[in-house]
């Protein structure tokens, strides 16, 4: 008995020496490592006090320096850290709010975090009312008058901190025509503006789009027509016209209102001589238009040109080619509408194998103008051409047709029989 004490701390001693010995082995084979975790912990907000609002920047990660053993920096991700920043109970102002960090590896430990406390500032929150306003920035082509924007709703709801929004008295949309000759159509993005028109920023608008409808119209006086080249004499023999391009195809005339009515939706060029021509011809030429009508404007993708239109001929050798003239059809049409086309015919320039042009019957080439949507009005087509399969369509002319389309006429019932066998109207 007297020998028990000192076997009992010998065998206590042995066991803290072998957990020291095992401590130092793990240690060797999985030794702690401190440093930076390379990807920031995103920042979570809680407990923001009702009917306030962040106002201002507020950093969104935080940095770690982490120690942890070699095994568990192996496996450290994201997912592991949960950093937030707790705001219940703070009254409007600005306040230091420490940065909390959560990990779910318990070997790890956290040794220091950047930033450790951020700068809160909360204001109370504002929501009103304001207007919009929309602003047509350009003009509508030569000829032509922007109506008044159209939009709904008329008005948007701001939100944010009260600093901001109080400064706020409309919110502004902006549209570009960008050469419409219709009614455009345009989604745009609202900015809230002060009375100034500056940019309001850090607030919220719902909705922060409108769409906006600009109606277009042609002013009084004013009509786009189309242009077809009035070719005189002949080509060589041995060539034909394989091309006729004009440039612009289009343009805006004006004049008194009478004589724009008897326009047949067309103006010609003075007369392109091509006698005995066996090459192309290029030249600029004057239109031919009546008394008391000028052009305002004629259109290309270089913009103005005025003192005529661009002609250019192209004469090739007969290869097969041929002129053929065929009367506008119409498709898409509403049973209750009717059109008349101006010009009624146009000139199609075909190509292809010559006994196959010889052949050729008034129901081969086909000239449609898809109405399909179109209501009652004037309305500048350019029709679509109707082959065989062996022939080409090198031109026509013109390149657009004017469309009238009008309400058919209502037609009475017909009349009924009396007793006496004498017809009445009902």
């Amino acid at each position: 008995m007297r020998k028990l004490p000192q076997t009992l701390s010998t065998f206590i001693l042995s066991v803290i020496l072998s957990l020291m010995v095992w401590f130092v082995a793990m240690r060797e084979q999985n030794p702690p490592v401190e440093a930076d975790y390379a990807p920031a912990i995103p920042i979570e907000i809680e407990n923001l006090p009702p009917d306030t609002v962040i106002f201002g920047d507020v950093p969104d990660r935080v940095q770690l320096r982490l120690l942890a053993p070699q095994t568990s920096w192996d496996s450290i991700y994201p997912g592991k850290f949960r950093a937030w920043i707790d705001l219940s109970g703070l009254e409007p102002g600005l306040h230091e709010v420490p940065v909390q960090v959560q990990v779910s590896d318990t070997a790890i430990s956290i040794r220091d975090k950047r930033p450790a406390r951020v700068s809160v500032r909360l204001e109370p929150l504002l929501v009103t009312e304001v207007p919009i306003r929309i602003e047509v920035i350009d003009s509508p082509p030569v000829g032509y008058i922007a109506r008044a924007p159209i939009f709904a709703p008329i008005t948007t709801t701001v939100s944010g901190a009260a600093p901001q929004v109080s400064q706020v008295s409309y919110a502004a949309g902006e549209v570009y025509l960008r050469g419409a000759k219709d009614t455009v159509h345009r989604t745009v993005d609202l900015s809230a503006r002060n009375p100034n028109g500056d940019v309001v920023t850090r607030i919220t608008l719902n909705p922060a789009k409108v769409t906006v409808t600009v109606p277009v119209e042609q002013r009084f006086g004013y009509r786009d027509v189309s242009v077809r080249v009035r070719i005189k004499g002949e080509v060589a023999s041995g060539y034909w016209i394989s091309n006729i391009t004009v440039s612009p195809s289009t343009v805006t005339v004006v004049g008194n209102p009478s004589a724009l009515r008897e326009l047949p939706g067309y103006v010609e060029t003075l007369p392109v001589d091509v006698t005995n021509a066996t090459a192309n011809i290029t030249e600029r030429v004057a239109l031919d238009l009546p008394q008391g009508i000028s052009v305002v404007q004629a259109e290309s993708g270089e913009g103005q040109i005025l003192g005529g239109v661009q002609v250019t001929i192209q004469i090739s050798a007969v290869e097969g080619g041929q002129t053929v003239q065929r009367a506008v059809q119409f498709q898409g049409l509403a049973e209750d509408l009717s059109a008349v086309a101006r010009p009624a015919q146009v000139d199609v320039i075909l190509s292809g194998p010559l006994p196959r042009l010889q052949s050729l019957t008034l129901q081969d080439v086909q000239v449609i103008a898809n109405l399909f949507g179109l209501g009652v009005g004037t309305h500048q087509v350019k029709p679509t051409i109707v082959v065989p399969e062996s022939l080409h369509v090198e031109s026509i002319m013109p390149e657009t047709v004017e469309v009238q389309i009008s309400l058919r006429p209502s037609t009475p019932p017909p009349p009924y029989p009396t007793p006496t066998g004498v017809s009445v109207p009902r």
